[in-house]
């Protein structure tokens, strides 16, 4: 019996395809054959899905037979190959069928007299008797070549096989207009087709990386796939054609693509009923590429072509005009017409284009037409890069490359090589940068151009994951250029200093941005205010937020987005939500560079996080994130992916929180990013501080201290870490670390933190007044409310409403059930709009243990006061209930580990339960009969 799965290994892509061919095997191998046309482009894998058939079954007899365009004039050519495979059975068929076969044989023709029906017949019989001791397989590739009358011999036959052990494959290449026989169609033929599209794209990949003769660079495997279009043949040969160098992406390709031999070989047929004048023009639209109709018609007329030359092409189905512009049917075609043409034939193409097209088009094609250095050439790739800066980067760093190939000047090439690189990095594409600098450094000569080549490669390093040694070489190339070109050394500077802040060293960028401000505070000019918005916001990162506020209010605002969005985030740091996010609309509304506008989303995500949005936070993080992948730039994308971590960790939503974190982490690490890695601890701790794990919730806002203070970042909203710690150790236990750890945040938030820091210091001195257990309840309510006089000058709702839950919290244990329910009520709405579920949880049990009566969130059940279980018992099963250790619910609720015990003992006695799980799957039924107060 044949087997499918081999074949299936071996034929990448193909497993639809291979199955189909192992039911007709099967079929034929039980009595009940039939035929199958696998039709596909050139280069599909016809031929390799045919020969891999012939290996499914070992018990079946296999024929195999080609058509070719040589023969395909010359009637019964092709039945004779299967007459002669098969002829040892020619004496075993009657006499009527044998003697027409047996003169075909001999002859290569019919009988005279001798009718097409009797000659079907006799291959019917021949096919029949063939298989009468084992299952026969047919195979005929490229059957679109064959003969008529043995196409149409064959096809008679495929019919017919249902009660017959034989099997007929044949191949043919794709369906053309007005054309019969095989491959016509299964309304014409009467036989089913398989057809063979393209690979699937990660099919693909894996066969170009498989076929590849060197390691391909991600860029060259992304040009090679979008030609190849996941056709087999092209994805196996064009690679060939490259070397090691053009591989790894440190050499231009030539474009076209070189076909190899097997490519031209398959797709030159298409051209072979096309008269020579439709042949010769076809080379315009070859060289042209994606280019409008007229355009090509132009080029045609300035050849001296006839303006109907392609008319032809058309019919033919191999060239298509689609939304005005003129194109190959299939692209590999597009590589043979070019590549067949002789060079001197291409180069006149190019320069009748190069005469026609505007712009860089025309630049491009003035190069292919230029042989060799022409420093004329070059000036004009160079003006066509200029042009095409701004709207496209990718495409000016390809003409300075090409323009560097024109120039003989060692310094000319390095230079534009330099511009190559400098555009690829704009782009985002930044795995091309390393070889043209390599490149341009082995070309430049002055000192002058070497240095700029050596900026190039800081910036570089700043975008791949080295940011520190970016801080280092910018700040080189700065002092060297401060004395002769001041406004040079200071940009150079403002970057250092934001790849110091990348690397969380704000000293380092406290140094680089000042030195930056100093050389262009005098000077009015919009590098003077982006340097002192520099500067005020690394003193913000530091806590200087009286300097920071200062340095905005003495210079008014320009319109350079990079300036206005460092002036929003240092804004937001400031709590002046209005001004900031009016100022990131301005940018969001209007015309933008990309990176600029993922900048704006991630500082208006961070806003909308703080001030209560979530789902418009949510939704600015990920455009941000979609933005930054785009371009690529790794700052913006960890940004984006820390703001959505952090709400999912407020959510509780710890499967989709560990996720989006785990690749945030990915990115800081892999690009250097010390800043995002301190944030990622801070969602973590938050995640579990919300699900009552203290003890996990201490290391990692312990781990997010540990890296903001050697980074001397003092700004609280960057990564807040200190007020959650010190919670942290209150609710596990760890008073005196509590203790220290305030006494350290209080001070230095009363010296210029802002309001939500300060109240949230002020909640923890409440926490730590009611744990100590000697304060007077004058005094830690005196806390709570000072706590929450300072929340009202700020719009940190989330803050807010965990303050409102310790106070509800606190009145609840003092007795004060009215006012606790009041103020847990209050919580409860802002959790539950924030969809902060942990902590709606927290407000809901603390409700429960309040006496208080409320809907359950989804249900109509009410919980009441009841008599079965104590005040005590109640906020102990609750918190036991939900997940929570016996350490850990002595801490919530400040009793002893001992005291948790014994009352939990009783909750099991009068609950009827024996375990933690049945605690848990009872205590709702609990609430339901009304046992708890």
């Amino acid at each position: 019996m044949p087997d499918s799965r081999a074949a299936a290994h071996t034929m990448l892509g193909r497993a639809t395809e291979i199955s189909a061919l192992f039911r007709l095997l099967q079929g034929a191998a039980s009595g009940h054959g039939g035929a199958l046309v696998v039709v596909g482009e050139p280069g599909s894998g016809r031929t390799t899905l045919l020969r891999r058939a012939l290996t499914l079954d070992g018990a079946a007899r296999a024929v195999h037979l080609t058509g070719t365009a040589a023969e395909s004039d010359l009637p019964y050519a092709g039945l004779h190959q299967v007459v002669q495979a098969l002829r040892g059975h020619l004496p075993e068929l009657p006499a009527a069928q044998r003697a027409p076969l047996g003169h075909l044989l001999a002859t290569c023709a019919p009988r005279p007299g001798d009718t097409e029906p009797a000659v079907r017949a006799a291959v019917l019989g021949l096919l029949g008797g063939a298989a009468a001791r084992r299952p026969l397989l047919l195979a005929v590739d490229d059957a679109h070549l064959l003969d008529a009358p043995s196409a149409d011999a064959l096809l008679f036959a495929a019919r017919r096989m249902a009660d017959e052990p034989v099997a007929m494959l044949l191949t043919a290449g794709p369906r053309r207009a007005g054309t019969s026989g095989v491959g016509a169609g299964p309304a014409a033929t009467g036989i089913p087709e398989l057809t063979l599209g393209p690979l699937a794209p990660a099919d693909a990949r894996e066969l170009l990386r498989r076929s590849a003769p060197h390691p391909l660079h991600r860029y060259v495997a992304d040009r090679l796939l979008a030609v190849a279009d996941g056709n087999p043949l092209a994805l196996t040969e064009l690679p060939e054609t490259l070397t090691p160098a053009q591989c790894a992406g440190g050499q231009p390709i030539e474009e076209p693509l070189v076909p190899g031999a097997r490519l031209r070989a398959s797709h030159l047929p298409w051209l072979d009923g096309l008269p020579e004048t439709a042949r010769a023009a076809l080379l315009v639209p070859a060289a042209a590429g994606d280019t409008p109709v007229g355009d090509v018609l132009r080029a045609l007329a300035l050849l001296g072509h006839q303006v109907d030359a392609l008319t032809p092409a058309e019919e033919a189905g191999v060239l298509g005009t689609h939304h005005g512009r003129m194109a190959f049917r299939d692209p590999r075609l597009r590589l043979v017409v070019y590549h067949e043409a002789c060079a001197a034939r291409r180069r006149a193409t190019h320069q009748a284009l190069a005469e026609i097209l505007p712009g860089p088009a025309a630049a491009r094609h003035l190069a292919a037409a230029t042989p060799g250095p022409n420093q004329a050439v070059a000036k004009a790739l160079e003006a066509a890069a200029r042009s095409a800066t701004g709207p496209d980067p990718d495409l000016c760093a390809e003409l300075y490359e090409h323009a560097a190939a024109f120039t003989r000047d060692d310094d000319e090439a390095g230079r534009l090589l330099g511009l190559a690189a400098a555009g690829r990095q704009r782009s985002g594409a930044v795995e091309h940068v390393p070889a043209l600098l390599a490149r341009a450094l082995a070309r430049a000569r002055t000192p002058a151009l070497r240095r700029e080549l050596a900026i190039l490669q800081a910036r570089h390093r700043s975008r791949t994951g080295r940011p520190r040694d970016a801080h280092r070489l910018l700040r080189d190339a700065a002092e060297q250029l401060t004395g002769e070109q001041p406004s040079r050394a200071a940009e150079l500077l403002l970057e250092a200093a934001d790849s110091a802040v990348h690397a969380a060293d704000s000293r380092a960028a406290m140094g680089s941005a000042w030195q930056a401000y100093r050389l262009t505070r005098l000077t009015g000019t919009d590098l003077a205010e982006a340097a002192a918005v520099h500067l005020a916001q690394v003193l913000a990162l530091r806590g200087e937020r009286a300097q920071a506020r200062e340095l905005l209010l003495t210079r008014g605002a320009g319109e350079a987005v990079g300036a206005l969005v460092g002036r929003a985030e240092v804004l937001s740091r400031l709590e002046e939500y209005e001004g900031a996010f009016a100022l990131l609309d301005r940018v969001l509304e209007g015309p933008g560079e990309p990176l600029r506008q993922a900048a704006a989303l991630g500082c208006r995500a961070w806003l909308r996080l703080w001030t209560g949005d979530w789902t418009g936070a949510r939704t600015d993080a990920m455009e941000a994130v979609e933005c930054a992948e785009r371009r690529r730039e790794p700052a913006a994308l960890a940004q984006g992916l820390v703001v959505v971590g952090s709400i999912e960790a407020a959510r509780g939503r710890v499967t989709q929180c560990a996720a989006v974190l785990a690749r945030a982490v990915g990115v800081a690490r892999a690009h250097g990013l010390g800043i995002v890695l301190g944030q990622v601890a801070v969602a973590e701790g938050l995640l579990a501080l919300g699900a009552g794990k203290y003890e996990e919730a201490v290391a990692g806002y312990e781990r997010a201290g540990a890296l903001a203070g050697s980074a001397g970042i003092e700004d609280p909203s960057v990564a807040p870490w200190a007020a959650n710690l010190i919670e942290a150790y209150i609710r596990s236990g760890r008073l005196a670390e509590a203790r220290r750890e305030h006494a350290r945040f209080d001070a230095e938030m009363r010296r210029s933190g802002p309001s939500w820091a300060l109240a949230a210091g002020v909640r923890c001195r409440a926490l730590l007044l009611e744990a100590d257990g000697a304060a007077a309840p004058g005094a830690v309510e005196a806390a709570f409310h000072e706590a929450l006089e300072r929340h009202a000058h700020s719009r940190v709702v989330f803050e807010h409403a965990r303050t409102v839950l310790c106070h509800g919290q606190w009145l609840r244990r003092t007795g004060q059930g009215p006012q606790a329910r009041a103020a847990l009520e209050e919580a409860l709405s802002v959790f539950v709009r924030l969809g902060a579920v942990p902590w709606e949880q927290a407000v809901r049990s603390e409700l429960r243990a309040a006496g208080g009566r409320y809907a359950r969130r989804g249900g109509a059940d009410t919980l009441t006061r009841g008599t079965r279980l104590t005040e005590q018992e109640a906020r102990i099963a609750a918190l036991v209930a939900g997940g929570a250790t016996n350490k850990e619910t002595a801490a919530a609720l400040f009793l002893s580990t001992k005291t948790v015990e014994f009352h939990l003992g009783n909750v099991y006695r009068k609950l009827g339960v024996r375990s933690r799980s049945e605690l848990a799957r009872t205590f709702s039924a609990a609430a339901d009969r009304q046992i708890l107060p």
